[in-house]
């Protein structure tokens, strides 16, 4: 946005006409507003990074409930073969009685009984699989309309901080006319014969003690502390088991938007992590071959971030992250 870019060269501007405290006061409540469009900006990017979750999920249970329900037809069919085959069985045993009748009975009862368990079994994991998938059906729903909001959100405090720079721009160019009118109403003013030497001869003034401002208590947001949580959570519960399986890449590295590249560390379960100081502003990360762009809060700049690279889709690997501060919010 052209009015974000030049947001520092009208506040430059404005320190001429106002003063300089006051164009320090508006640059701080500027830059929050900034700071806070960013922060907006960076949730509406998590909540697109929980939606390729939760997307990827979905792909593997579409495969699992097209498996599930095709095993269910098998099984439907071994049922209904089983059956007739018991009724024939029955028939047989009837009339003749013999003991190869009963055998064949027998067998053909335990055989039905075994499709009969068979369907019963596949049914229960064809109402487990759609229940899981109808689950994250609804998740997909809650995360869409969130971006939603986010979006919503985004615009009104883009607006909000162009409004700022438009009312202060058109103060300064107030100030900076009535200034000019106050120059040509002006009196001349008579000449006033220089002052003496001694009579310009001042005491000075002790300086005032300098007070050491208190570093204030940084806010974490709650919606993000919220995120990092979940995100935690997943890693936490895929990693569970301790097995890490094998490595899907020779060398996954980070290549940002300044600096050199650095390697992730391989978590297991296609998972990899690494921490890296970060800078403000869009960014964009090239991890391999794909890119990632994301935002960075001017108040994280210099911060640590946990990057969490998930590749157990590599069709759509996914990248989440995080302040690594937060993590101390947890608990």
């Amino acid at each position: 946005m052209t009015v974000m870019r030049y947001s520092s060269l009208i506040l430059a501007g404005l320190a001429i006409f106002w003063g300089v405290e006051v164009a320090a006061q508006s640059q701080a409540s500027l830059s929050a507003e900034k700071n806070r469009l960013a922060r907006m900006e960076q949730s509406m990017e998590n909540h697109m990074v929980e939606i390729e979750d939760i997307e990827n999920e979905l792909v593997s249970y579409e495969y699992k409930l097209k498996r599930a329900k095709e095993s269910l037809a098998d099984a439907r069919k071994n049922y209904e073969m089983s059956r007739r085959e018991l009724q024939q069985a029955e028939r047989d045993h009837q009339l003749s009685k013999s003991s190869d009748s009963e055998r064949q009975f027998n067998k053909a009862k335990h055989g039905f009984s075994m499709a009969e368990r068979g369907v019963d079994s596949r049914s229960r994991r064809v109402e487990f699989i759609q229940s899981n998938y109808d689950d994250l059906n609804g998740q997909l729903n809650v995360a869409r309309q969130a971006v939603a909001r986010s979006e919503s959100r985004i615009a009104e405090q883009r607006i909000k901080v162009e409004q700022m720079v438009n009312a202060m721009l058109a103060k300064a160019d107030a100030e900076k006319r009535a200034a000019a009118m106050a120059r040509k109403a002006a009196p001349v003013k008579p000449e006033v014969p220089a002052p003496s030497v001694a009579a310009m001869k001042v005491e000075p003034e002790p300086e005032p003690e300098e007070e050491v401002a208190a570093e204030p208590q940084r806010e974490v947001d709650a919606e993000l502390v919220e995120y990092v949580r979940r995100e935690k959570t997943r890693l936490d519960k895929l990693l569970a088991d301790g097995d890490k399986g094998r490595h899907t890449f020779r060398s996954l590295e980070l290549e940002p938007s300044h600096g050199e590249s650095l390697s992730f560390e391989f978590l297991g379960h296609n998972q990899y992590r690494l921490v890296l100081t970060v800078e403000a502003g869009r960014q964009v990360y090239k991890i391999n071959t794909w890119k990632f762009r994301r935002t960075i809060p001017s108040d994280d700049d210099g911060e640590r971030y946990v990057f969490i690279f998930d590749g157990r889709r590599l069709s759509r690997p996914r990248l989440v992250m995080y302040p690594e501060y937060v993590l101390s919010h947890l608990d």
